[in-house]
């Protein structure tokens, strides 16, 4: 059972019992501590924060915050906003419960929690916190053509960071998320229009282990190359793919080894590489280098081979699985005939077998059934008798 809120104990010392719903609440639930305002009501409320900017309801119909022991929510009296000037230091007029309450935000914002109080006066955007927010993305953006000018335009917003605490943008580059996204025509940092051909990266992935010997057998060095793995799940432009050859094989190597990482924890041996890192439209097969690797006592994989193997399983698995509902379906109508069947199992063999196959299986359920063949009995004492030289 959850603590009253402050709603509810004004409520019921206005003589209101736990089986009323007062205007604005929804009916009195003990979980939620008594009543809660309606979304209509919150709505309806202003708020104020401790420097005096203005929030209307909207700001907090998205749940509450639970910290130090008070659930901190408009029940309550005390719905928190986060602070729009992202100071760096915390400002005295807070909460005394929220002074050490704080977060960071890619890594270079601080992000302060505070206190609202309700007030009777309109909302207004002069004043409020929502003036506040546009003001400081608006500087934001000034600072951004300034940034952009230091860095002779070879930025990217979309993968810039602003910190607004510290008021300063920081440049990234990650040509796979540019490939992921594909909203560009023209990459800025790259200063080039994108190619309109598509393709991917490829890449081989070698991997070494050594397999324990037993007995007067020495330890072994297997050698596997899995060969054209494709690195991103749809086509890009040629031009992001070869950017991301170019500046992306760290990530490609820390995201294939997080693949292999529970192999990697248990096996100290296993080594993985990466090899052959290259853009292409499709991906050509070296038969000669296959064959040469096949003599060095590589072992040599597609990842090609290795998915269309895997989707002819996937294949098959759904193909027999689908058999055996068939099978259940016939075996039902059989047994029970059609208006014995139950809802779920007639939509079923509508959906299975058709109309043909059921009125061929209910023709077949009415059909008269043959008797069984009478078995003969074989008396091995009187063939015994017949065979004996007395009874001749």
């Amino acid at each position: 059972m959850k603590e009253v809120n402050e709603l509810t104990r004004r409520l019921l010392a206005e003589g209101w019992k736990p089986e009323d719903t007062p205007p604005g609440t929804h009916p009195y639930k003990d979980y939620y501590g008594g009543w809660t305002y309606t979304g209509e009501a919150i709505r309806s409320m202003v708020w104020e924060t401790p420097c005096g900017l203005l929030a209307d309801g909207r700001h907090f119909l998205n749940g509450y915050m639970s910290y130090q022991g008070v659930d901190w929510r408009p029940e309550n009296g005390n719905p928190v906003i986060c602070c729009p000037v992202f100071p760096s230091a915390p400002c005295p007029l807070r909460d005394p419960l929220l002074c050490n309450e704080r977060y960071d935000l890619h890594s270079n914002d601080v992000v302060y929690q505070c206190a609202c109080h309700q007030v009777d006066r309109p909302y207004t955007y002069e004043g409020s916190i929502d003036e506040a927010h546009d003001r400081l993305w608006k500087e934001a953006g000034e600072r951004w053509e300034v940034f952009k000018a230091q860095h002779n335009g070879r930025v990217c917003r979309q993968q810039s960071r602003y910190g607004r605490t510290t008021k300063t943008w920081r440049a990234f580059y990650d040509p796979i998320d540019c490939a992921n996204l594909g909203c560009c025509s023209y990459c800025d940092v790259l200063a080039k229009e994108l190619d309109t051909r598509k393709g991917n990266v490829f890449y081989d992935l070698r991997r070494s282990w050594t397999v324990k010997g037993e007995g007067l057998f020495p330890d072994q060095r297997k050698t596997i190359v899995e060969k054209g793995c494709k690195l991103l799940g749809s086509t890009a432009s040629l031009t992001l793919c070869e950017a991301i050859v170019k500046y992306g094989r760290g990530r490609i190597e820390d995201r294939v080894r997080s693949e292999f990482h529970h192999d990697l924890f248990f096996d100290k041996s296993l080594e993985i590489e990466i090899i052959n890192l290259r853009a292409a439209r499709v991906d050509k097969r070296d038969i000669l280098q296959d064959l040469q690797d096949v003599a060095n006592g590589i072992e040599v994989i597609h990842a090609a081979d290795s998915l269309k193997a895997a989707k002819a399983q996937k294949r098959a698995r759904r193909e027999a699985a689908k058999a055996r509902r068939i099978r259940k379906a016939e075996a039902m109508v059989l047994a029970h005939g059609w208006d014995g069947l139950e809802d779920i199992w007639k939509r079923r063999a509508e959906k299975l077998l058709g109309g043909d196959r059921i009125d061929e299986l209910l023709q077949q359920r009415q059909a008269p059934k043959e008797a069984p063949p009478a078995e003969t009995q074989i008396c091995l004492y009187s063939s015994v008798l017949d065979q004996s030289p007395d009874a001749a």
